[in-house]
């Protein structure tokens, strides 16, 4: 049974306890060389039973050990051999071979010979012993330095690439700092613009309310000055009426005759000073009276555009402020131009963009597809091409009601919390940003980088009505200032 138990668990780690074993005892009690079986298996079976590789009570494992290190004596070395009662005897020869051996067994611990020749090869002990030699081969020494060299180069490889990611994540970093300090001043200059405007705004207002102060009070004083003075005058004409009243005679008569009893000073009317029209102004709709005041000074003003006609599809029909574009089942009778979309129902703004920041926002209301954005002023207008910044066309479009894209090369799907019904379009030609927003609440959709074009042309697609199901047209919204 136990043999049975160590076939199935002499392993690596089985040869690493026999040897460390073997070496102690040989060290301890000087027998043979190293490598070479100093002990009988009973010993290695010891040690097995004490790493848990096979079980045997503490008792009997105590008293197996004694018994084997008692019988230890003498040594073995090279031609030594190996015996163990009933088993067969072994001889180590001159080429690190265990062969049969004619000469009378004895064990190698005690010396003790034994005339009977029935022993069992212990090829357990056989195999390990003889890996052991294997490994001491200088083939085997070579074989394995010539893979801890090609493990150390792999490593080194592994270091060269990791510092490689780590240097590029270290660049990653910088530029994520230095894009947050770029963005931050670009904010707080946009903020510092809209805080000098309602400052200005502030000061403008309160300036006036001031005025209109000092000119209320200066009425208001004014009109007391007036009061003053008459209270001045009558009390001058109540002084002379008691005086002539202590008089007497034909004199007094006299007096009263010629005295003026009527007030001589009129009454000064009340200033005119309309203090509800006053606090109506200012205590109103404040702020969005400031927020229309601030949309004249807003940068990028929305762009009024209108449809180019000639480069429209003749599918397409438009109103007549060329501000609102439908899609027909039967073409227009026009003349085809060069400029004109022939393949897909497409149209191009009148107007054109080569420098600055601009914005622009399209109705799309309930649309169940559309395309927009911009196109470069090369596009092939003759052939249908697909929308992609490869070919001129930096766009958004709608599809099926719900499936919303940004036309990269490929595709890049987008998810949306809400579906716009208005959608902002921002160009920045020195930037070469392209970008979209939800122009309801200004959530931002997606931007194209590294838009490159001669002139940039706002563009718009309705696509085609698939009966009544995308009939609602499309409309570019002009924002009153």
């Amino acid at each position: 049974m136990i043999k049975r138990k160590v076939a199935k668990q002499v392993d690596s780690r089985m040869m690493k306890i026999a040897i460390s074993n073997w070496k102690r005892c040989i060290k301890q009690v000087g027998v043979g060389p190293p490598y070479s079986p100093a002990l009988p298996l009973t010993v290695l079976l010891i040690d097995l039973e004490e790493e848990g590789l096979i079980g045997k009570d503490q008792k009997e494992r105590q008293r197996r050990r004694k018994l084997a290190f008692h019988q230890v004596r003498g040594g073995s070395g090279p031609g030594r051999s190996e015996i163990h009662p009933g088993r067969r005897r072994l001889d180590l020869n001159s080429h690190g071979r265990w062969t049969a051996s004619q000469k009378v067994a004895s064990c190698p611990h005690c010396r003790r010979e034994s005339p009977k020749k029935a022993f069992r090869t212990n090829y357990i002990l056989a195999r390990v012993v003889d890996r052991v030699r294997r490994c001491s081969t200088e083939e085997h020494q070579r074989r394995v330095q010539k893979q801890l060299e090609d493990a150390t180069k792999t490593h080194h490889r592994k270091i060269q690439d990791l510092e490689a990611m780590r240097q590029g994540t270290e660049e990653r970093i910088s530029s994520v700092k230095k894009t947050t300090q770029n963005l931050t001043a670009k904010i707080q200059e946009n903020f510092k613009q809209l805080h000098q405007i309602l400052q200005a705004e502030e000061s403008s207002i309160l300036e006036e309310l001031r005025e209109e102060e000092e000119k209320a009070l200066s009425m208001l004083r004014s009109h007391i000055q007036d009061l003053e003075h008459g209270i001045l005058e009558l009390e001058r004409d109540i002084k002379g009426i008691a005086q002539t009243m202590i008089k007497s005679g034909d004199q007094f008569l006299l007096e009263v005759e010629n005295l003026k009893t009527k007030p001589s000073a009129p009454l000064p009317p009340m200033p005119e000073i309309n203090t509800d029209v006053r606090i109506a102004r200012y205590s109103g709709p404040l702020q969005y009276t400031m927020w229309r005041k601030m949309l004249k000074s807003i940068r990028p003003v929305p762009a009024p555009l209108t449809f180019d006609k000639e480069t429209a599809h003749p599918n397409l029909i438009f109103s007549g402020d060329l501000k609102e574009v439908t899609e027909v089942p039967k073409p227009r009778a026009v003349h085809i131009s060069p400029k004109c979309f022939q393949q897909c129902v497409n149209v191009l703004a009148s107007e054109s963009f080569r420098s600055g920041c601009h914005y622009w926002e399209v109705w799309v209301g309930s649309k169940t597809k559309w395309d927009l954005g911009v196109a470069a002023d090369h596009v092939d207008r003759a052939a249908k091409v697909k929308l992609c910044p490869e070919n001129g066309y930096w766009t958004l479009r709608l599809r099926t009601s719900t499936e919303y894209w940004a036309a990269t090369n490929p595709w890049t799907p987008l998810t949306l919390q809400t579906r716009p019904r208005k959608v902002g379009v921002y160009l920045s030609c020195e930037e070469g940003k392209v970008g979209f927003y939800n122009a309801e609440d200004m959530t931002h959709l997606f931007t194209f980088q590294h838009a490159q074009a001669a002139r940039f042309y706002p563009f718009f697609s309705t696509c085609f009505s698939d009966g009544q199901l995308n009939r609602e047209p499309m409309r570019i919204c002009h924002l009153a200032l």
